[in-house]
């Protein structure tokens, strides 16, 4: 049955096809360090003007979150003003891209390599737009070699980083040899709106911070192959 030879002959080639793997992880954070017990003394000022019993129910959401410390790209106090959406998307753009390499030069010395040996960088961010994408920003400031196979994710928001992590993955397994890098960057203490007094903008801001995170993904016996070939080529 040439179905069967078909669906036999794809078996055989998938089992021996190697996982991919999770050879390097290295987290970047900003300087700025938030204590909660700070940023709930921050929001009873700042959202004083919702009904007092109201406030009350759900200013405990600071301490249920588990959180105790969180990081910033900008202070405390610059919440406390308006800033218009140019401004902060200046400020994306640029921590963003910062905090993106702190994260990805620590992953490859985990990793024991450097730039060179990258062949393919995905990245995940939904707090800010960037033209050039991130991804070609990060490949100029490393920099990456200029037959590095590219993927930016704008949009999926908490998703990004399980569904990233996917993208990189199955990008390592459609070459194996192939190094992936991975960088996921949000800067959600950005995207704070200080006149919104509505309940999903003091959960918010009781859970959100900003903050890197870049992986090395490769299949296995992969690592280390400066100038391998790129995923798609």
């Amino acid at each position: 049955d040439p179905a069967k030879n078909i669906a036999s002959d794809s078996g055989a080639s998938t089992s021996m096809t190697p996982p991919p793997l999770l050879l390097s992880l290295a987290t970047a954070v900003p300087p700025y360090r938030l204590r909660q017990t700070d940023v709930l003394a921050f929001a009873h000022r700042l959202f004083a003007e919702r009904p007092r019993e109201d406030l009350e129910r759900l200013l405990p959401v600071y301490a249920n979150a588990g959180i105790e410390t969180r990081y910033s790209c900008v202070p405390l106090e610059w919440y406390e003003q308006d800033h218009g959406w140019a401004e902060k998307n200046e400020l994306y753009v640029r921590h963003a891209l910062s905090l993106s390499e702190q994260a990805t030069r620590a992953c490859l010395e985990r990793a024991a390599i450097g730039v060179e040996a990258i062949d393919a960088v995905v990245v995940a961010s939904s707090s800010g737009i960037a033209t050039p994408s991130l991804d070609a920003r990060l490949a100029e400031r490393l920099p990456l070699r200029r037959d590095v196979t590219r993927l930016p994710i704008f949009g999926l928001g908490c998703a990004g980083g399980v569904l990233g992590l996917a993208r990189a993955a199955a990008l390592a397994q459609a070459t194996p040899g192939a190094n992936v890098l991975f960088v996921v960057v949000e800067l959600c203490g950005l995207t704070f709106r200080r006149r919104d007094r509505s309940k999903s903008n003091v959960i918010a801001s009781a859970l959100r911070g900003d903050g890197a995170a870049a992986a090395l993904v490769s299949c296995a016996g992969a690592r280390a192959t400066p100038g391998s070939k790129s995923p798609g080529a």
